[in-house]
């Protein structure tokens, strides 16, 4: 579960590293986030740029939407089976909800591509 001010980590390419959660969105009033919600984040660090031409799409302390995709808690899947991932992460994601990230490097849950986030289960490493 994703409160606010909880620390995130980015599992996409997109440039941050380590973001804030601000807010929890579309909740109805729910304090929290699980995964598949959508969460408003401040970046708090950046990746280390390599090379002079690589071109940051964010700066520090930007305001960004972005995708619960893992979180310590348990969470059930269908087969009743129990899965919790090492880190609270997420995928930050644009207004239109389209990911800003071209690669993520993480272990995503199946249950991502029936909550309407398939694009980012397929940019994904491996999905259990």
């Amino acid at each position: 579960m994703i409160r606010a001010q909880t620390l995130l980590k980015v599992v996409d390419n997109s440039g941050a590293k380590l973001v804030k959660c601000v807010k929890v969105k579309n909740k109805g009033g729910q304090a929290y986030a699980n995964i598949g919600d959508i969460i408003l984040v401040s970046v708090q660090t950046l990746r280390p740029r390599y090379g002079r031409r690589v071109r940051l799409k964010m700066n520090k302390s930007e305001v960004h939407h972005a995708v619960v995709v893992q979180t310590r808690r348990i969470y059930r899947n269908k087969a009743n089976v129990g899965l919790s991932f090492n880190s609270n992460s997420v995928a930050l994601i644009s207004p239109q909800q389209k990911p800003l990230g071209t690669r993520i490097s993480a272990v995503l849950p199946s249950r991502l591509r029936g909550l309407k986030w398939a694009k980012l289960a397929a940019m994904a490493k491996k999905i259990i």
